[in-house]
Order: structure tokens, then C-alpha cells, then sequence
């Protein structure tokens, strides 16, 4: 039987494990990471606890959801080229942007309820911690205490290292969005921004073991990584890391699609676990085709940064707005 309001937890937490492990996975060191974990997550937290209040005073605004829409499109678009980028890296003479594009936006139809989010994102999410414990027993023989870097930490390291941990990622705001969002309880921010930042300082952790000063140096660290396993999966199933990270995009490209369905006031929006519907795939998958054929030739790391930057934007003009409204509010 199906329940009435899945938990989309898991599926939020998949996504911001997927920030980590499709990025460029090193930009800071373990010491400075290990320290400002507890600030970064801190600053996630209260700027999504404030968002989500501000959302329910401005989420009728029409300029504030389509705005966040289009933030949302700009992010499917930017997850799909991340993966052809990784995907062209491991096989250079492999499957082409179209492919990956389809291959990745085909599976969302099967993803268009959203208990379906959840139920799959639980087992993906399984599947990832799983593979993580064996890549680390896999390479174990290979890790060197003496590859962490001891140096003095200077203020450019603490910035760099920050400005890597606090990026406020779409899953981040998605909570605010959700009908009936109260259940999933005042903690849910906080554990979601621990973990996400837990887990990256954990993968940097692992990485600079394993390739010391050289790993930011790394264009694809962890599947550099899996590829010097002792495990012999690791060598001659790498393709299966492949698939990991296209299941993990497609939950977010789901998510993604729900969430703009209800901003554009959809089907989605009458209940937590109803279908988007089909008569907005074409064009869903005209929109991706569309935006990957734009960007196909731009630099990758360069429009995550300008969606990084507007979603801050975006963020800080709807807790303004939303503070400004319940001022006026209050004086009345």
C-alpha cells in the first residue's frame, strides 16, 4: 500500500551526496574542512530554516516561483552535462551529449510520482553507502597517513574551504516547497546539512590519503580511485559506477520536475503522492535537449558557479521580501 506523504528525505540527501561525488570531488584540504564543518553546516541550516519561512509568506508570488523554476531547469541542464563530462572522461570515444541526455531524462517518467522518488531514491541511496564502504576497503592498501597535509592553514584555505561547504544546492531549498513539508520535522535541515557536509569531508578525507598533495590536482579523483582497487569489481565492472551516478541524476532531475510542476501550480500540487503528468514530458525533454544543445560548449565548472551564485541571489531576495511582507504585516 502507498503512502499518502513519502518521505522525500532520502531522496534529498541522495542529492546532496550527488553534489559531492559529480563536482570536481577535491577543492579543499581535510584540516580546514574538518574544522568549518561545524560552521558550514550551521550557515546551510539557518538559510534554509529562514527560506522555508519566507517561501510561505511569498510562495504565491508568481515572480518568486517562476523564478525558482527557471533556477531548477538550469540546474537539470547542469547535472545532465556534468555526467556526459564524467562519462566522456572515462570513455572518451563513448556515448555522445544526446545519448546521455536521453538516457538520463527517459527514466524521470517512471520517476513522476513522487512515492516513486522515494522508494527508489531509498535503495539508490543504499546502494551508494554500499559502494562507498567497498571503495575504501577496495583501495585501503593504498592509503598513507602521511599523504594529510600538515601544513599551516592560511586564510586563503579557510575561504576556499568555506566557499566549497556552503554552497546552498537546490536540495537545500526543495523542503520549503513540499505540500504538508511541516512532517518532516523541525530537524530534518540540520541533519541534511550534517550529512552533506559530513560526507564531503569524509570523501575529501579518503582522497587526500590516497593521492596526498596531488589529489585537487585530480580531474575525476574518486573513479581514478575505484579504477586502482584491489577489488577486481572495481576493474572489470567500472561501468557500474557509471550507472550509480546516472541513477543518482535522474532522482534529481525528478525531484527537480516535481518541484516545478508544483511551482507552476500543477497536478503535483493538489497531493504529496500524486503524478506529474505525462502531457509535460515533451516538453520537459524538448526544454533539457534544448538547454544541453546551448551549453553543450561552455565551461562546466564556470555555470555551476553562476547557478551557485544566483540560487544565492535568489535566496537572499526571497528572505528579504519575505521579512519586508511580515513587517508590513505585523504594522497592519
Amino acid at each position: 500500500m502507498k503512502r499518502e506523504a513519502p518521505n522525500l528525505f532520502a531522496a534529498l540527501l541522495l542529492g546532496v551526496f550527488g553534489n559531492v561525488l559529480l563536482t570536481s570531488q577535491v577543492g579543499y584540504s581535510v584540516r580546514p574542512g574538518a574544522l568549518l564543518l561545524p560552521t558550514s553546516a550551521t550557515v546551510l541550516t539557518l538559510a534554509a530554516v529562514v527560506f522555508a519561512w519566507s517561501w510561505r509568506i511569498l510562495e504565491r508570488n508568481l515572480l518568486a516561483r517562476w523564478s525558482l523554476m527557471a533556477l531548477l531547469a538550469m540546474s537539470s541542464a547542469l547535472e545532465i552535462l556534468r555526467l556526459w563530462r564524467l562519462f566522456s572522461s572515462a570513455y572518451p570515444e563513448g556515448m555522445s551529449m544526446f545519448g546521455i541526455c536521453l538516457m538520463i531524462v527517459a527514466p524521470v517518467i517512471y520517476l513522476r510520482r513522487v512515492s516513486s522518488i522515494a522508494q527508489t531514491a531509498n535503495v539508490v541511496l543504499s546502494i551508494l553507502l554500499v559502494t562507498c564502504v567497498l571503495l575504501v576497503i577496495s583501495i585501503a592498501p593504498q592509503l598513507r597517513l602521511f599523504n594529510l597535509q600538515s601544513a599551516p592553514v592560511t586564510a586563503q584555505q579557510v575561504q576556499t574551504t568555506f566557499l566549497a561547504q556552503a554552497v546552498l544546492f537546490p536540495e537545500y531549498l526543495l523542503p520549503a516547497l513540499w505540500p504538508g513539508s511541516a512532517r518532516f520535522g523541525k530537524h530534518t535541515l540540520l541533519r541534511l546539512s550534517l550529512f552533506g557536509v559530513g560526507f564531503s569531508v569524509a570523501a575529501h578525507f579518503v582522497l587526500e590519503l590516497f593521492f596526498g598533495a596531488d589529489a585537487p590536482l585530480q580531474e575525476n579523483p574518486l573513479h581514478t580511485a575505484a579504477q586502482s582497487g584491489a577489488l577486481s569489481i572495481f576493474n572489470r565492472l567500472e561501468w557500474l559506477q557509471l550507472i550509480l551516478w546516472t541513477m543518482i541524476v535522474t532522482i534529481k532531475l525528478a525531484m527537480y520536475l516535481y518541484a516545478g510542476v508544483h511551482l507552476m501550480g500543477g497536478a503535483a500540487c493538489k497531493s504529496e503522492n500524486n503524478a506529474v503528468g505525462l502531457d509535460r514530458f515533451p516538453f520537459y525533454f524538448g526544454l533539457m535537449l534544448l538547454l544541453c544543445a546551448l551549453w553543450r560548449s561552455a565551461d562546466i565548472d564556470q555555470l555551476a558557479v553562476a547557478r551557485n551564485l544566483l540560487l544565492l541571489i535568489f535566496t537572499g531576495m526571497v528572505i528579504l521580501g519575505g521579512v519586508f511582507r511580515w513587517l508590513l504585516g505585523a504594522r497592519a
